[in-house]
């Protein structure tokens, strides 16, 4: 008993924790590398069904090398894909949303902690409108983007028509910040106007205070107020119309939005036609 006791006293286990251990350069992590992964959480307040946002989800994105859905942690998912074309149609074609809950994503990057990623800003299509035709160009819509959010892509093919209803951009933005609805300008004749915006997609958010997080049901702000000096300064007319999807010609002869080049076009009916 002596005899161990002694031995006890010797014995450094402090020491031996910080020992250091060096791997060799030839080990290579094979776990958790988290290839043509997106982690994503729903924005809402909401208890949310998780394995009907898995089934939704996959009838919406339809992967054609399929998909891994795992639930990290509580309200926080992975989704792998097997190929990068299915990857990115779902970030391009976004933002998503189930139950009008809105679905915020991210890519995980290479050895990086999927739950570590950062998971506040979402990509929208927002429409700009009451903007003079003139005054929609790439150019104005760049201008535009310090205050709508991270400028990222101008739709040029949406100014193609006779008619330019709305500018269309493609706006990063934050949703720990109130929805932008209107933005006055000048011009150079020193005359000022005021642009609204519409934004494609977009699901539940809180006509009080414009975040997205919540809907007036679940926000503070109607707490702190009488019921009769409730303001709504937010509402559905944020919310831009379905697109339409051009369908194919009836006739040689009548022209769609985003056709290309007439003339080439033409040409290559008559050779078509001669031979």
């Amino acid at each position: 008993m002596e005899d161990i006791e002694i031995q006890m006293e010797v014995l450094d286990i402090e020491n031996e924790e910080n020992e250091e251990l060096t791997f060799e350069e030839d080990v290579e992590e094979e776990c958790n590398r988290c290839e043509l992964c997106i982690v994503g959480r729903f924005l809402t307040e909401k208890n949310i069904n998780t394995w009907a946002t898995r089934t939704k989800l996959v009838v919406l994105w339809k992967p054609a090398m399929g998909i891994n859905i795992k639930e990290l942690k509580a309200g926080i998912f992975l989704y792998q894909f097997y190929h990068k074309d299915d990857m990115d149609r779902v970030l391009n074609n976004g933002p998503w949303t189930f139950d009008g809950a809105l679905l915020v994503m991210n890519i995980v990057k290479m050895r990086e902690d999927p739950v570590k990623v950062s998971l506040n800003e979402v990509d929208f299509w927002v429409q700009i409108h009451d903007l003079l035709v003139a005054y929609m160009t790439e150019m104005v819509g760049k201008q535009l983007r310090n205050f709508f959010g991270n400028f990222l892509h101008y739709d040029a093919k949406n100014n193609s028509s006779i008619w330019r209803e709305f500018m269309r951009l493609r706006i990063r933005i934050d949703v720990r910040r109130p929805l932008k609805r209107k933005k006055k300008t000048v011009k150079k004749d020193k005359t000022a106007a005021v642009v609204n915006c519409k934004y494609e997609k977009l699901g539940d958010f809180c006509f009080i205070c414009g975040l997205l997080s919540h809907t007036e049901q679940f926000g503070r702000k109607k707490l702190e107020v009488n019921t009769g000096e409730i303001i709504k300064d937010w509402g559905h007319w944020l919310r831009a119309p379905p697109r339409r999807a051009v369908g194919r010609n009836t006739s040689k002869w009548l022209r769609e939005e985003g056709d290309g080049d007439w003339r080439r076009q033409k040409g290559k009916d008559n050779y078509d036609a001669e031979n």
